[in-house]
């Protein structure tokens, strides 16, 4: 195998992506009525428009872990496919929990669909309409993953389909139960590092890393339990390390290197291990400031640079900087026991994979 097949995988998995969305939703949404030709528009931003295809990719570097040379991977692009179809879903019914108005830099579907309403005068509350057409949107996107899913995994022996069906199930309820305890936890204005922890590992860790790694495992057919569990334990690492760095681009990023509009995660009161640090080292009048700004939707730009002073002076980016190093250090403790099973270019790959969830070149030089 050589360097350029992860750009082959790639490539073939946006056709992929492109025939699955035109065949599956594009095609039969117009053969209902032309009116919902923008519908299908919008499903296809929502799956082609920007994205860095992690889970696909995490789920090829872990299948070339295990695959022996000359195996096709033709299943993989089914399987990334199914992956980066369920992302698209969730995220488009996470821009509606979250009333977000931009995702990938662009309006997010919620808000074009708000926006297309207001323009045609359409009856009723714009924001409502939006956000009701983007719930539907998102439901459609959810159906052809599985549907993609069920293709992908239909040619492979029956254990080994049987199995990646299982994960893929339990990744599906996983993300779900994260987004659960996140809201239960805005709602209870729960900032303990615990719950952001439990959080972390199942809406983004396992979601993002874990489950796509096992997957990339199982298509390949890897059973050794050794290199089983050195791929888990790179997977872990990085997953929590990525997520920690998000956090830290929210509130310090700009949009290219969040995605999303700065300041998000602190306006909507999200726990995560970033704010809960903060909590509890930053004295008793920073803290009163800070939670006044926390979970308000109407935080102005002064605010989140309040916000952003406070996190900064009392040392929580220093912490979670200081977190994400030492899963840097896991992650490649695991990349040097498959030093016996992977190849010199497939740990590369790994190695790149890591360096681009953890890069903090957004942060304030300390």
């Amino acid at each position: 195998m050589s360097d350029t097949d992860q750009t082959t995988f790639l490539s073939a998995l946006e056709d992929h992506l492109r025939r699955t969305v035109t065949e599956a939703v594009a095609e039969p949404l117009r053969a209902v009525d032309e009116e919902l030709n923008g519908i299908a528009g919008l499903c296809h931003s929502a799956v082609q428009a920007g994205g860095k295809r992690l889970r696909p990719r995490f789920a090829y570097w872990a299948w070339r872990v295990g695959a022996a040379p000359g195996v096709s991977a033709g299943p993989l692009v089914g399987l990334g496919a199914a992956l980066e179809l369920l992302h698209a879903a969730i995220l488009v019914h996470d821009d509606v929990i979250d009333s977000s108005e931009v995702r990938r830099g662009k309006p997010s579907v919620r808000a074009a669909l708000a926006a297309e309403h207001r323009a045609e005068a359409g009856w009723g509350d714009s924001r409502e309409f939006g956000d009701h057409m983007a719930l539907l949107v998102g439901d459609i996107l959810w159906s052809t993953a599985h549907d993609t899913f069920d293709a992908a995994v239909a040619g492979l022996p029956a254990d080994v389909a049987q199995r990646t069906s299982r994960a893929f199930r339990s990744m599906r309820v996983e993300v779900l139960a994260g987004q659960l305890l996140e809201l239960r936890a805005q709602a209870g204005r729960d900032y303990r590092a615990t719950t952001a922890e439990k959080i972390l590992r199942y809406k983004t860790s396992v979601y993002t890393v874990e489950r796509p790694m096992e997957l990339g495992l199982l298509v390949a057919g890897v059973t050794a339990p050794d290199i089983a569990a050195s791929v888990h334990d790179y997977a872990a690492a990085v997953g929590q390390a990525f997520q920690l760095r998000d956090d830290l681009a929210d509130l310090y990023g700009t949009t290219d290197s969040s995605g999303k509009r700065g300041g998000d995660d602190i306006r909507s009161g999200k726990p995560t291990e970033l704010l809960g640090f903060t909590l509890d080292r930053a004295g008793a009048a920073e803290v009163d400031s800070l939670t006044a700004i926390v979970g308000r939707q109407d935080a102005g730009d002064d605010e989140l640079a309040r916000a952003r002073q406070i996190v900064l002076g009392c040392g929580a980016v220093d912490h979670v900087r200081g977190r994400i190093a030492d899963l840097v250090g896991a992650a490649e403790d695991a990349i040097e026991r498959l030093a016996g099973v992977a190849d010199a270019p497939t740990r590369a790959g790994l190695e790149a994979m890591l360096i681009e969830c953890t890069e903090l070149s957004f942060l304030p030089v300390p």
